[in-house]
């Protein structure tokens, strides 16, 4: 409040300032002036300007200032203006004071300078009058009011943009080299905490829509002492994050924090310093030996068409007026941005003035729209309403280089947006950047080797699978526990494929795996390393790197063998459809052949060899020949046919023969569900809250302390089917393998190394993870594993896993009765010709006579001896 005061005061304080005329300026663009005659008698005006003049931008502006009066005079303005200058360095309460008296006696109808709007409403609460006074603030950027605030309708007017747009530039560098975390540096100016504060709190939200955050701010000021200075920046250097961001700063201190960076070689490979426009617009107006401590800078700048005739003209003058008011700065003459807008801001105010009587001219300020040296000028609420466009710029040798432009509305551009389409910034465009310490390669952003201490990762205690993860206790005192298995064996890999060394130190947890995300969102844990499942509900709380092991909701069954099924498998060859029509088919065919054959033909004659040739054909082992060609013009096909489908019918067989003969009594969740079936998993599995999603009841669910009680409840039948993740599935079946199958329900991301979101973390470890997995270097789980206890040996064992008499029992069963009927038929056949000879002896041939091929010296049939074809067993007995 004593702050607005004083500036109230020194607005109204004298100085008079004297200048020499010079050449006119004309803009065809500003609108018509009142003239001076009889009735518009020219009347004096006093304009205030309060300026830092020891700072390069207070001289500019006070320069600029001049510039615009001396010019504007040549229009035959209807006021004569007296400029009112007050000096007004920053935190120098000696020259408030001193100007305090002479200003309550003064009056001036406008003001320039660097007031606030804070202030400024505070000035127009202690003096409504004010009201009625034009404030033009100078600063380069704002922060934009609420629209509710009254001091938006009144007279005070910001020559800048919103600070948004700057803050929203920095983050976008920031997002395109997807650096995490950032350091905001700043200057304290004035005590103005509130201002600082609300700044910083926009550069986060930027950065958070960037993916990054601020991981820590501090402020600086002239007023430091030196050493205060470079303490600062040591303990900045001895954090791990490498990017810097200078929020606002004067070019004084920012040369001096740059000259003490060099020094503590915070401008060296690694590091990244961003500064905003306040600091890259006045690059052009430094000294060539400044440069050396600010090369790999990237800095913002406004754009404000350096080549339009215009800012040339404005430049020439610019130059020889500045030189002469200040020819200690030789070589440093050329204008920025600031002295562009204090030029623009005179003639804001000094034309709506000449155009309007009264004294509400000054709330008309804001509707001013011109053609300016800096742009286009116009206002809405209270600041520029053209949006600025940002030159990104890169520090090099003793100047800086252009590398792409950014402007709100279309972004990056390789050109300015009116000449190109909008995101159209190649990689390679920004190739050409610079860094600190002459490097080329983009700087990670973050180096632990300079952190204050190792990474605190928490490793849980409460995994299911100890070959996953295991912590064991050495009971001897002091001794650290000793963490092991496959997840710990992988980060460890992973960590040793690092391009730096990672300080780390693996802490026990003693809790379930969400409540260890939850610490590691707190940041109790700078990461947790364990067989953790990427799942949506853990990613609220920290990010995952990419996953080191495939991941899915398995579920384990009790195998149910299908026993009667392998009876008449071969028949499943075909189905029943396919099975009619080969036999119908068949049939028709051997029929067509019989009737083209048996006129001529003595081996097709009767339907006994019909049947018998339907037979052969099949095999290809007839031998009865075929002679007529309108037979051999139909067998034809039809063996090419069955040359096809027998072995279509052979790999069908095989393939069916080789898969599990189990049937699984559940298949899904809906199996389960329909089947009220109950399920086992264990406790704190991520399974849980599948199984909730899916609606199956509480009471359904039962969960085991230990996997090695899954199999005796499956085998009992206490649970009907076990839920394990895909990993843990596997090490289950290979320890316990007989008797089990195991169904895939559906995928999961996979399994991953959590750290806190942002972390720089967790970009280097997925790449390495990626380098380890395509470098086959990464430690095989199977290897790891499953090698202990593989259920091949079970399986070679108990006899391997040849195909048994199952899938050929219908097929033996078959033959087997055809031939019982064959030898029944034959006895019964045998016995009727004995009974038959013992009624007639001398009308029969006996049947058990040297010559009888039946006949034996043990009265039973002589097979050996058999010789006749099989059709003179049909024969009629005579």
């Amino acid at each position: 409040m004593f702050r607005a005061l004083c500036f109230f005061c020194l607005a109204v304080g004298f100085v008079l300032l004297d200048g020499s005329s010079t050449e006119a300026k004309t803009n065809e663009t500003h609108e018509t002036h009142l003239r001076c005659d009889s009735n518009n008698p020219k009347r004096g005006v006093r304009m205030g300007v309060i300026a830092d003049n020891s700072s390069r931008v207070g001289r500019e502006q006070i320069v600029a200032i001049q510039m615009a009066s001396k010019h504007y005079r040549f229009l035959n303005s209807c006021h004569s203006v007296e400029l009112l200058l007050v000096t007004s360095p920053d935190n120098s309460a000696h020259a408030t004071a001193a100007a305090f008296d002479p200003t309550t006696n003064k009056e001036v109808e406008a003001m320039f300078g660097t007031l606030t709007r804070e202030e400024v409403s505070s000035i127009f609460e202690l003096h409504k009058a004010s009201m009625n006074i034009a404030i033009m603030s100078l600063r380069s950027a704002s922060l934009v009011p609420p629209q509710t605030n009254p001091i938006q309708t009144s007279s005070f007017i910001q020559m800048g943009n919103d600070i948004t747009h700057q803050l929203q530039c920095i983050a976008a560098i920031v997002g395109k080299f997807q650096w995490q975390r950032v350091t905001a540096l700043y200057e304290q100016r004035n005590n103005d905490f509130t201002t600082n504060l609300a700044i910083l709190k926009l550069l986060s939200d930027s950065l958070r829509d960037a993916n990054s955050e601020i991981e820590n701010h501090i402020a600086f000021s002239l007023s430091d002492p030196k050493l205060l200075i470079e303490e600062k920046l040591m303990n900045l250097s001895s954090n791990s994050n490498r990017v810097f961001i200078l929020v606002q700063s004067s070019m004084e201190l920012a040369t001096l924090l740059f000259k003490k960076a060099t020094k503590l070689n915070m401008m060296t490979n690694g590091y990244v310093w961003i500064v905003a426009d306040e600091m890259a617009n006045l690059l052009d107006s430094l000294d060539s030996s400044v440069f050396h401590n600010l090369q790999g800078v990237i800095g913002c700048k406004i754009n404000y068409g350096e080549r339009r005739r215009s800012f040339k003209k404005f430049k020439t003058q610019f130059r020889r007026d500045y030189l002469s008011e200040f020819p200690e700065e030789e070589g440093q003459g050329e204008p920025s941005i600031f002295a562009l807008r204090a030029y623009d801001a005179y003639w804001a105010i000094a034309s709506t003035m000449d155009k309007l009587q009264g004294n509400e001219w000054a709330q008309k300020v804001v509707e001013s729209k011109f053609e300016g040296v800096s742009g286009v000028v116009s206002f809405k609420n209270g600041i520029l309403s053209q949006l600025p466009i940002f030159q990104i710029i890169n520090v090099v040798g003793k100047s800086y280089r252009e590398i792409a432009y950014w402007s709100p509305e279309f972004g990056f551009c390789d050109k300015l947006p009116q000449q190109t389409r909008a995101g159209n910034v190649t990689i390679d465009s920004w190739g050409l950047v610079v860094w600190p310490g002459n490097g080329r390669r983009v700087p990670r952003g973050w180096d632990f080797r300079y952190g204050k201490k190792v990474l605190k990762l928490g490793v849980p205690t409460t995994a299911t699978f100890l070959d996953m993860v295991h912590v064991n206790y050495n009971h001897t005192d002091g001794a650290p526990p000793h963490i092991a298995g496959y997840s710990i064996s992988v980060f460890k890999a992973v960590a040793h494929n690092l391009p730096y060394f990672l300080p780390y130190e693996l802490v026990p947890y003693n809790g379930t795996y969400d409540s260890l995300m939850q610490k590691v969102e707190k940041k109790e844990f700078d990461g947790a390393i364990g067989d953790f499942g990427i799942v949506a509900h853990r990613l609220q709380y920290v990010e995952f790197s990419e996953p080191y092991l495939e991941n899915a909701v398995v579920m384990i069954v009790k195998e149910k063998p299908l026993e009667w099924t392998q009876l008449w498998l071969f028949m499943k060859a075909f189905n029943a459809q396919m099975w009619l029509i080969m036999l119908s088919m068949h049939i028709f065919v051997s029929s067509v052949i019989w009737l083209i054959e048996r006129e001529h033909n003595d081996a097709l004659r009767g339907f006994g060899n019909m049947l018998w040739f339907s037979v052969s054909v099949l095999f290809y082992a007839h031998g009865e020949p075929i002679k007529s060609g309108l037979a051999r013009l139909v067998l034809g096909p039809w063996l090419f046919a069955i040359l096809i489908i027998t072995s279509s019918f052979t790999a069908s067989l095989s393939s069916m023969m080789t898969i599990t003969m189990s049937k699984p009594p559940v298949y899904d969740i809906e199996s389960l569900k329909l089947k009220n079936a109950t399920v086992g998993c264990t406790q704190n599995s991520i399974v849980m809250r599948f199984l909730s999603q899916a609606s199956i009841p509480p009471e359904n669910v039962k969960q085991l302390p230990s996997v090695d009680l899954f199999p005796i409840a499956l085998e009992t039948g206490e649970i009907q089917a076990a839920l394990l993740t895909a990993p843990h599935a596997r090490i289950f079946l290979a320890k316990y393998c007989k008797g089990l199958t195991k169904l895939t329900l559906f995928n999961l991301v996979g399994m991953g190394f959590a750290f806190p979101k942002g972390s720089p973390l967790t970009l280097d470890i997925s790449l390495s993870i990626a380098e380890l997995i395509e470098r086959r270097e990464m430690p095989d789980f199977e290897a790891t594993l499953l090698s202990t206890f593989n259920c091949s040996n079970h399986k070679s064992l108990d006899g391997g896993s040849g195909l048994g008499p199952g899938p050929f029992a219908g097929l033996f069963l078959f033959s087997g009765v055809i031939a019982s009927i064959a030898v029944l038929f034959t006895a019964t056949h045998l016995a009727l010709m004995k009974l038959r000879w013992i009624q007639n002896p001398f009308s029969t041939k006996n049947p058990f006579s040297a010559k009888n091929p039946f006949s034996t010296k043990t009265h039973f049939p002589n097979w050996f001896a058999f010789k006749h074809s099989s059709s003179s067993i049909l024969q009629p007995m005579k």
